[in-house]
């Protein structure tokens, strides 16, 4: 393949990968109290803008979707009823796993994408 055949499909993957993002709401996990950690995924609704993970005492845990205005301990602790808590918000696709880090299946699949760019200009 050419170096313009090259372009066209780095240009195709890059509108791919903007059309994928566009229109789309953010994804998070939702779960209290999971025995085996969460897995549960869930698109939140339009005005919620963050993802919120809560370890409130003595151990619960909250997976769900918050507004990332609301992001702070007094909002939390009143809407969840709990009086000690730790949390983190974050606005990034399943951010609110606690156990490691995630991609989604579209940063995978873009990944895939781009390594056959490479391995074609290689050749």
């Amino acid at each position: 393949m050419g170096s313009k055949g090259g372009f066209a499909l780095l240009g195709l993957l890059f509108s791919l990968a903007v059309v994928c993002h566009v229109g789309h709401s953010l994804e998070c996990y939702s779960c209290i109290n999971p025995a085996n950690g969460c897995t549960t995924t869930v698109n939140c609704s339009r005005n919620q803008d963050a993802c919120l993970i809560v370890k409130a005492v003595p151990m619960k845990t909250y997976y769900q979707c918050w507004m990332f205005d609301r992001c702070n301990f007094a909002a939390i602790a009143k809407a969840l009823e709990e009086k000690e808590l730790k949390y983190d918000c974050c606005q990034k696709n399943l951010c609110n796993k606690s156990d490691g880090t995630s991609i989604s299946g579209k940063t995978a699949l873009l990944v895939i994408l781009l390594l056959v760019v490479v391995w074609s200009f290689c050749l």
